[in-house]
């Protein structure tokens, strides 16, 4: 039996429902949400929408008044310590005389957290994990950036029945359906960076922008990479235009041409350098650990063949993949199938996954996937998702 009633529970929902309303909005922040409820009657309701606005907290408190005082607090992340664009929300919950507060996951955060045991020691009440799954889901990009430095890492990719990214011909446009882009853009909304490879550069010669459909305007748009190792890339490509806004980065080898690199620079976009793997491809985790350092949290792949074999087989970086399977059969051995690469000799060298969703996007089935060794709440025992040891007896 749950030790939180179907109210407690209920309250909290809501406080994630709120939250989720940040996506794409409030990064480098978490998402939150906050509900304040006094004997049974919701007060102030809110979630933080975006840098430097007030934190969902904050937002109830200011709404409530006085009347937050001896009210229960509701947010799916433990409440702040720190003087940042805001100040603490710890310190308002106690000038507030808030008497109880329900948080689903502590802040992973160095500089953000303990915002729980600083309310204690001010004698106010704190419980602790309710709904904490779906809280860590909700912000899985800010609990690994900020624990471990390195951005989470997306893979979406389509296919026929058959396992077919494209035609023999290459014709791919487009296998997945309206729905399943229509997805597609609301992850880019959310994501902070989307990758690319060369090939896919000039083949699909993408704009790599989110267009989300019926969502408020958006305050930025995803910052663009795109790996090319010989800078062999025309500038005229969409990707480069400057009137897409901000730079685009470029990834490439260290031997590629400088006066390739030094016109990108000319042009204001970012050149990355990346070593070479022994298969002469470039380095995903380089890629993904220098984004990371840069303050990207979250990185969307978009690849061919080629590009899905080096993330997911030869260097993995991926976290999470999202595939799309169209009710179509295309055949042909020369079809690029969903991953490309020299492949792998032997079963048991094969990288297991877990499936932790099956479902629909129009048409389509649409495949949530966790490859063995991504991130994940049981990485180890300092996530923030696990329980507090019992106190020692005295």
């Amino acid at each position: 039996m749950s030790k939180w009633t179907a109210k407690q529970t209920g309250y909290m929902k809501e406080a994630l429902r709120l939250a989720r309303q940040g996506w794409g909005l409030v990064s480098p922040n978490p998402m939150v949400g906050a509900v304040l409820v006094k004997r049974g009657r919701v007060l102030a309701k809110n979630w933080h929408s975006g840098p430097g606005q007030l934190h969902a907290e904050a937002a109830v408190l200011a709404e409530a008044g006085r009347k937050a005082a001896g009210a229960e607090l509701y947010v799916n992340l433990e409440p702040c310590a720190h003087h940042g664009r805001t100040g603490p929300c710890v310190e308002a919950i106690i000038e507030a005389k808030v008497a109880k507060v329900f948080y689903s996951v502590p802040d992973p955060h160095a500089v953000a957290a303990g915002g729980a045991r600083l309310l204690e020691d001010a004698g106010v009440e704190v419980d602790r994990g309710l709904l904490a799954d779906e809280a860590w889901e909700l912000n899985q990009f800010f609990f690994k950036w900020a624990t471990t430095g390195v951005p989470f890492v997306i893979l979406k990719t389509a296919a026929s029945l058959d396992g077919k990214i494209a035609t023999s011909s290459g014709d791919s446009r487009w296998i997945s359906s309206k729905a399943a882009r229509n997805f597609g853009h609301h992850i880019r909304a959310g994501v902070d960076a989307i990758l690319i490879g060369r090939n896919t550069a000039c083949k699909d010669d993408p704009e790599l922008s989110a267009r989300p459909w019926g969502r408020r305007k958006m305050h930025r748009q995803p910052r663009r990479v795109v790996l090319d190792p010989a800078l062999k890339l025309p500038f005229d490509l969409k990707l480069f235009d400057p009137a897409l806004g901000g730079p685009t980065t470029v990834v490439c080898a260290p031997e590629a041409p400088t006066a390739a690199k030094e016109e990108l620079r000319r042009l204001g976009h970012v050149v990355m350098e990346a070593p070479k793997l022994p298969s002469g491809f470039l380095s995903l985790s380089t890629v993904v650990n220098e984004l990371g350092q840069s303050g990207c949290q979250s990185v969307l792949i978009e690849p061919g063949a080629t590009l899905a074999s080096s993330a997911l087989l030869e260097e993995p970086v991926v976290d999470l993949v999202h595939i799309f399977l169209a009710p179509m059969f295309l055949g042909g051995r020369d079809a690029p199938g969903l991953l490309g690469g020299p492949g792998l000799a032997a079963l048991n060298l094969a990288r297991a996954a877990e499936i932790l969703k099956i479902g629909r996007k129009g048409p389509d089935v649409h495949i949530m996937v966790r490859p063995n060794g991504a991130f994940k709440p049981s990485d180890d025992a300092r996530s923030p998702w696990q329980p507090e040891p019992p106190a020692a007896a005295q």
